[in-house]
């Protein structure tokens, strides 16, 4: 239950009344590690290319060097990196947890942490930098242990396990637990309320979650958890827009489009 379903379908069906179709194909590991294309990839039969959490930097770079119009939604954290030469379409990353950082504040709540792998993307990373800047603006301390951003060292690809055995970890180092978490999407507020369960702590009683993406999980979980919305719709909307455009004006300067999010408060927070 990803954002991306519902923005492709809405990509697809806009794409259609222009006059195109579209093919997916998925990278697999090996690909990405060879910087090989999909064996069923033509390029001779692409107008332009959407690629979908793509965020292998250099395999993205090669695919910029194609000569083919290219749009990212979201991509790697390209730090110091070049920018890569293609548009880029992401999510407003920001407004939403300003705004609730604010609202905890003004409950009272001002022990405040983040949960998720920082550098796995540009969204999680604007999202982190989000929640840091905001704490800075509202004058509130922002202790490094309430910052777990990383996953469970030494090994290539971690699974769900593997995850659950960091944040065990990590919230047992801490000698007291934040009044709320902050995490980079709904699924890893999903793992974060699955450990602090066993842990012994009860959400919203004992501390607050917060998720970002408004999945169909975000819903039904016990308790439903406060969330950020993704307009999907907008997002496949938007697509269409950026890709056509550099498609009949490939000379047009890069853009990167930030469309908008809202926050919604359930019960994880007591709403």
């Amino acid at each position: 239950s990803h954002f991306a379903l519902v923005m492709l379908d809405k990509f697809q069906k806009e794409l259609a009344g222009l006059g195109y179709s579209i093919t997916m194909h998925r990278v697999l590991t090996e690909e990405l590690e060879n910087r090989n294309l999909p064996t069923s990839f033509s390029p001779e039969r692409t107008a332009g290319i959407v690629c979908v959490e793509m965020f292998d930097y250099e395999y993205d770079k090669m695919l910029c060097s194609m000569g083919l119009p290219i749009l990212f939604v979201d991509t790697p954290v390209t730090r110091l990196e070049e920018p890569l030469e293609a548009d880029v379409l992401s999510m407003d990353n920001q407004s939403g947890i300003y705004s609730f950082i604010k609202e905890m504040a003004d409950r009272g709540k001002t022990s405040i942490g983040f949960i998720g792998e920082y550098m796995h993307c540009q969204s999680f990373f604007e999202r982190y930098m989000a929640y840091r800047n905001a704490m800075y603006l509202m004058g509130l301390s922002c202790p490094d242990e309430y910052s777990i951003i990383r996953n469970k060292e030494g090994i290539r690809r971690p699974s769900s396990a593997d995850y659950h055995g960091y944040l065990t970890e990590s919230f047992q180092k801490l000698s007291k637990l934040p009044e709320v978490f902050i995490c980079a999407n709904d699924f890893i507020a999903l793992d974060a309320l699955q450990v602090l369960k066993k842990l012994g702590h009860s959400v919203p009683d004992d501390i607050y979650l917060c998720g970002f993406d408004d999945s169909p999980e975000s819903r039904i979980v016990t308790p439903a958890f406060t969330t950020i919305h993704i307009h999907s719709q907008i997002m496949g909307f938007s697509a269409v827009n950026l890709l056509m455009s550099r498609i009949n004006e490939p000379s047009l300067n890069y853009r990167t489009v930030h469309t908008e999010t809202t926050l919604i408060y359930r019960e994880s927070t007591e709403n």
